[in-house]
């Protein structure tokens, strides 16, 4: 008999938190059927990215699944002129740049300028890469690992 309440009771301060946070949210998304998350990117909720290695400044918004368990999905808010050191992770990883300028620095050096909006995927164990967002916009990137987060950094190289 605890049960039902307890659970009425979790379901009211969970609603209650929900409410707190714009509909369509990351922290409160739309959903008209089982299994479906729909968010706008303009409502997001961003929290400070804080991984070991990472300089600050750059946030996350979760929208699926949980980044130590695998399966998750997430948008990474990155402030102009913001620098993703040479890097790379045992789970495949796939990006979606939908806002600002960026580089994409390969494990050799050779820098490929994106002007704005492309898909990169890279299989788990990739050679490393590193990341720099233009200097006159914040970016913004979906992006998504199969298998618990985890980064691996490697030495710098030098732009060929």
């Amino acid at each position: 008999m605890r049960t039902p309440i307890l659970a009425a009771a979790f379901a009211t301060m969970f609603a209650g938190h929900l409410a707190a946070h714009e509909l369509g949210s990351n922290m409160n998304p739309l959903a008209f059927g089982d299994d479906q998350t729909i968010v706008d990117i303009d409502k997001m909720v961003w929290a400070p990215l804080e991984v070991e290695g990472l300089p600050s400044g750059a946030e996350i918004a979760l929208v699926r699944g949980d980044l130590s368990k695998g399966e998750a999905e997430a948008f990474l808010r990155l402030p102009a002129g913001y620098k993703v050191p040479n890097h790379t992770h045992t789970s495949d990883e796939l990006y979606v740049w939908l806002r600002g300028a960026f580089t994409l620095i390969a494990h050799d050096g050779t820098r490929t300028e994106f002007a704005q909006n492309a898909y990169i995927s890279f299989p788990g164990n990739a050679p490393p890469h590193a990341l720099e967002c233009g200097a006159s916009a914040d970016c913004i990137l979906y992006l998504r690992f199969s298998r618990p987060f985890d980064i691996r950094y490697a030495p710098e190289v030098a732009a060929q």
